[in-house]
C-alpha cells in the first residue's frame, strides 16, 4: 500500500502544471462571479463560494506540486499580506503582528482593477498596500501613479514614495508611503486618488485609525553649518520605525536646506534603513524656511542609543506636485542639483525612549 501512495505521488509530481495560463483561469473565475452581481443574494453568494473553491483548488494543487508556485502563492495579497512582501523591517514586523488595518477594497476604471488591501498608521509613518490588475500588460504607463490626498474632505498637501513589485505582465503589488502631516488626527477619512499616465482613475475613501503604541523623545539639538541652522527637536518611536523631524533656517538664495538627510547608527554600528522622508520649504522675509521628517527602520530590541548624523543628500530622479489654496495641483519637473561646496554637519547620539 505504501509502494501504492508512493507511486502516485510520483505520478502527480510529474504532472506539467501550466503556470502561464494560471493567471487566466483565476481571472476569468473571478471575472464570473462579478458578472452576476445583479442576480439575487442567494444565487451571488452561492458563485463567490464557488469562484473561491475554484481558485483555492487551483492555488493549493499548484503549490503542492511546485515550490516554484508556492512562492508566487505566497506573494498574493489575499493570501499573504503586501507589507510582507518588501524590504522593510518595519512594515513587516506590523504585519507579523497583526497591526494592520486590512481594507479590501476594489475600484475598476477602464476594465482595470486597482484593490486597496491594508493601511498602516501610528503617527510615525502612514502606509498604504495595493494591487493592481489590468487587462493587458502594464508597460510604463503604470510604473509611477500619480497620487492625491484629502483628510475629511480637505485637500492636503504631503510627500511620499511607491514601490511597486511585478508579479505577472498584467499584475503587481504597491506600497504607497506617505509622510504624514503633523496635523493629522487620530482618526479620519482619507481620500486617495490614483491615475495612471493613460488617465484611468481610481478614487477611494477609507477610514483611518491611529495604532496608540508611539513614544515621543524631545530632543532639541541644535546647530549651524554652511550658512544653515539646523534644529531637530524630536523623534517618534514605534513599532513600526523611527521618525525624525527636523527645521532649518538659510538665507533666501540658499535652497540646500531642501536636501538635508540623515543617517542613524546604533552603538552596535548598525546602520538603520532608511525608507521615507520629505520636507516642505518656503521663503519668507528674505529667509528660506524648510521642516521635513525622516523614516527609520526600528531598532533591534535592547538598542539604548541611536546616533544622527545630517548630511545633504541629492536626487537623482523625481518631481512633485503644487497645491494652491484652492486645491489646483501644478506638476513640477525635477532638475538636477548641483553643490557648489561640501557641508559637514555634527553627528549627535539620543537616548531612545
Amino acid at each position: 500500500m505504501i509502494q501504492e501512495i508512493h507511486s502516485f505521488k510520483k505520478e502527480i509530481d510529474n504532472i506539467p502544471v501550466p503556470y502561464d495560463k494560471l493567471d487566466a483561469i483565476i481571472t476569468k473565475t473571478v471575472q464570473a462571479t462579478e458578472a452576476g452581481k445583479r442576480t439575487k443574494m442567494r444565487k451571488k453568494m452561492a458563485y463567490a463560494v464557488g469562484a473561491a473553491a475554484v481558485a483555492c483548488g487551483l492555488l493549493f494543487g499548484s503549490a503542492a506540486l511546485s515550490p516554484a508556485m508556492a512562492s508566487i502563492v505566497s506573494k498574493i495579497p489575499v493570501i499573504g499580506s503586501v507589507f510582507s512582501q518588501y524590504g522593510d523591517s518595519g512594515l513587516k514586523r506590523v504585519s507579523e503582528n497583526g497591526l494592520t488595518s486590512a481594507v479590501g477594497i476594489t475600484k475598476v476604471s477602464g476594465g482595470d482593477s486597482l484593490t486597496i488591501n491594508e493601511v498602516f498608521y501610528d503617527g510615525t509613518r502612514l502606509s498604504i498596500g495595493y494591487s493592481l490588475e489590468t487587462e493587458k500588460p502594464m508597460g510604463k504607463a503604470y510604473s509611477m501613479l500619480r497620487t492625491g490626498l484629502t483628510v475629511n474632505g480637505k485637500v492636503k498637501g504631503f510627500s511620499g514614495s511607491e514601490k511597486q513589485t511585478e508579479l505577472t505582465p498584467t499584475y503587481r503589488t504597491g506600497i504607497l508611503e506617505i509622510d504624514p502631516p503633523t496635523d493629522l488626527p487620530d482618526q479620519f477619512k482619507l481620500g486617495l486618488t490614483f491615475q495612471a499616465e493613460d488617465s484611468k482613475q481610481w478614487e477611494f475613501s477609507i477610514p483611518i485609525s491611529a495604532q496608540a503604541d508611539t513614544k515621543l523623545a524631545t530632543i532639541d539639538h541644535k546647530q549651524q553649518a554652511g550658512g544653515i541652522d539646523l534644529a531637530v527637536p524630536e523623534i517618534t518611536t514605534g513599532p513600526a520605525g523611527i521618525r525624525l523631524t527636523y527645521n532649518a533656517v538659510s538665507s533666501e538664495t540658499n535652497d540646500l536646506v531642501n536636501y538635508i538627510s540623515f543617517i542613524a547608527v546604533d552603538e552596535t554600528g548598525h546602520e538603520l534603513g532608511n525608507h521615507s522622508g520629505g520636507a516642505q520649504s518656503w521663503i519668507s522675509g528674505g529667509k528660506r524656511y524648510s521642516t521635513g521628517t525622516q523614516l527609520f527602520d526600528p531598532p533591534s530590541a535592547g538598542t539604548k542609543t541611536l546616533t544622527f548624523t545630517p548630511h545633504l543628500s541629492f536626487p537623482s530622479m523625481g518631481g512633485g506636485v503644487a497645491i494652491d489654496q484652492d486645491g489646483t495641483e501644478t506638476p513640477i519637473e525635477f532638475t538636477p542639483h548641483q553643490a557648489s561646496e561640501k557641508i559637514k554637519f555634527d553627528s549627535f547620539t539620543v537616548t531612545l525612549p
